[in-house]
């Protein structure tokens, strides 16, 4: 005889039916539908529309719709996920996000320390850590916390350490289990590898050369940027406590600094790897994901008393600034046809229909913030202009449209 279904959990396995019938028929609902087919009295409908479902359901004018995060489950799953918030310390993977965290922001405060001889290398190991731990946090999440499907394998038996505890998986098959299943995209994928490779070279060598010291900078930047991304989508983590930054090297100068390495050879050999690997990803257009970015020192005029005061001079041994107008649309590098072709790609709901049009008139009615207009002449108000957007336009789309 199969045992009666506790009522909360009856309540539950209804509201993951209605979810799932919303999702499929893309149906727009209100929050006393969902208290009609559950049965919780409304105030607790509200409350778990923001504490448990405020991931995969999504407030919009024609009412809620359930987004794509909702098809990771299944109903198993669903029962676990609402009552994470009361038993997260039960699932181990959520130790292993935050110990991934802690890992995170250790390699940023080290980072950061104004005079650390052990700069990128000791940024490179505490990130490749914190890494690991957060893609093996993501193995455990889809196979249900079973900590078999992290644990190394022989002939079917877990290998155990020489201290008799079960050995994990490699950052490296992490990687390629994560890869393999769609997970992470060859972007992200590149990018980790490339800062392993880091990790690895710095173990066996030391440097001081301001070269490798950028590069690996703006390689360092996008992983963190990707980890970031990838810690919000999987397990929504809330980063706005922290400051994740890294100091921009451009803050140093090449004249103020002695080149100097230990092996030129593997320098010029991990600098040429770098590079290639960063050219095969030339025309990837993910705005959510990078194989390196890079940091400059920029000067902008602002009436805060923090800015730095400039003057002109005629002293030929003084900084030289220089000032185009190309740097003026840097911060809106898309026409509207680039931003069209992107977003085709990018949405499977998407239509270039007067809901759009309506989009993109209210994001230029609000000027530099999401587009800017460049004339042919400047001086001339009549003359020929062209409208030029920046990538928070796709952020801004992001609300109204659903993923691939």
């Amino acid at each position: 005889m199969t045992a009666p279904i506790d009522k909360k959990l009856e309540k539950v396995d209804k509201a993951f039916d209605f979810f799932m019938e919303c999702r499929k028929e893309n149906k727009f609902f209100t929050l006393p539908d969902v208290t009609k087919k559950t049965n919780w009295g409304l105030s607790t409908v509200k409350t778990y529309s923001t504490k448990r479902w405020g991931s995969f359901i999504k407030k919009t004018e024609k009412g809620y719709m359930v987004t794509e995060k909702f098809d990771r489950f299944d109903k198993k799953s669903f029962r676990k996920h609402h009552s994470q918030k009361e038993t997260s310390n039960k699932y181990f993977y959520n130790l292993l996000v935050e110990k991934s965290i802690t890992a995170c922001i250790a390699a940023i405060e080290v980072y950061n320390k104004p005079d650390f001889k052990f700069r990128e290398e000791s940024f490179s190991i505490l990130m490749i850590n914190a890494w690991e731990l957060i893609l093996k946090a993501k193995i455990l999440k889809l196979n249900n916390d079973t900590k078999d499907s992290i644990y190394m394998k022989s002939k079917g038996e877990i290998q155990l350490s020489p201290s008799g505890s079960p050995k994990t998986i490699t950052i490296t098959r992490a990687v390629g289990l994560l890869e393999g299943q769609g997970v992470i995209n060859k972007l992200v994928a590149d990018n980790i590898k490339l800062l392993i490779e880091i990790r690895d070279g710095s173990v066996h060598f030391v440097h001081d050369d301001m070269t490798l010291s950028t590069k690996i900078q703006s390689i360092g930047t996008a992983s963190l940027k990707n980890f970031m991304t990838l810690a919000m989508s999987w397990f929504d983590y809330d980063f706005r406590k922290y400051n994740f930054y890294l100091m921009p090297v451009s803050f140093y100068h090449l004249s103020d600094m002695e080149s100097f390495s230990v092996d030129n050879r593997f320098r010029d050999n991990l600098l040429n790897y770098l590079g290639k690997i960063e050219k095969e990803h030339d025309i990837d257009d993910d705005p959510n994901f990078s194989i390196s970015l890079r940091l400059e020192t920029k000067f902008v005029k602002t009436s805060s008393e923090e800015a730095m005061q400039i003057r002109i001079t005629d002293d030929p041994d003084a900084p030289e600034i220089q000032i185009v107008e190309e740097d003026a649309l840097k911060n809106h590098p898309h026409t509207y046809n680039e931003i069209c072709t992107i977003i085709r790609k990018r949405y499977r709901d998407f239509k270039k229909n007067s809901k759009f049009n309506e989009l993109m008139r209210d994001m230029k009615k609000q000027g530099d913030k999401f587009c800017r207009e460049r004339k042919l002449d400047p001086k001339n108000p009549k003359s020929i202009h062209k409208i030029f957007y920046s990538s928070r336009v796709i952020d801004e789309l992001d609300k109204h449209y659903n993923r691939k």
